[in-house]
């Protein structure tokens, strides 16, 4: 058995040839990938696009939704319900302090003297039962479907308590 010997020159024409066939494979692989990758990007970018325009007006539909039920009061109607709560909070220790119109609510801010003595749920009870109007009061026809919430704070609204009155207009 004879073996054939390749000289070193031989040796390394084989190698080189070898790496220069797989670099020329990758080259035309990577070329492969390319074009695929622009005939991929339509689609890609297109469902981007569609997924934007559906998120899109699906925020104008809930947007426009929320400001048509409920809208920020004329200043007339303002005026009534500061009036209201002014003179609910004349004499004692308890001052009404401002009133605040957002779009769809009302916040009552109502300054005391002293933390009361309840917890979080007793006190929420005792502002709607005590403080927030009756159903049958005037002032709902102002505060007309918007929320109505009374703010009771010591030193600063942010560390106060707060209730959402019912409010009859919005019952179905």
């Amino acid at each position: 058995m004879t073996q054939r010997t390749i000289k070193h020159g031989d040796w390394v024409k084989i190698v080189e040839s070898r790496t220069e066939q797989k670099k020329q494979s990758l080259r035309k692989g990577s070329r492969k990938k390319v074009v695929l990758n622009k005939k991929t990007q339509f689609p890609i970018v297109s469902m981007l696009l569609a997924g934007f325009i559906i998120l899109a007006s699906a925020w104008v539909y809930f947007f426009e939704e929320s400001t048509t039920h409920s809208s920020l009061l004329n200043a007339n109607a303002q005026n009534k319900i500061s009036r209201y709560f002014s003179k609910q909070f004349m004499m004692g220790s308890w001052q009404f302090k401002q009133a605040k119109f957002d779009t769809g609510e009302v916040n009552i801010f109502i300054s005391i003297p002293q933390k009361l003595a309840m917890n979080k749920n007793e006190l929420e009870g005792y502002i709607k039962h005590s403080l927030c109007p009756p159903e049958n009061s005037r002032v709902w026809l102002d505060i007309d479907k918007n929320n109505l919430f009374i703010n009771l704070y010591v030193d600063s609204p942010r560390k106060g308590s707060f209730a959402q009155c019912s409010n009859p207009n919005r019952q179905t």
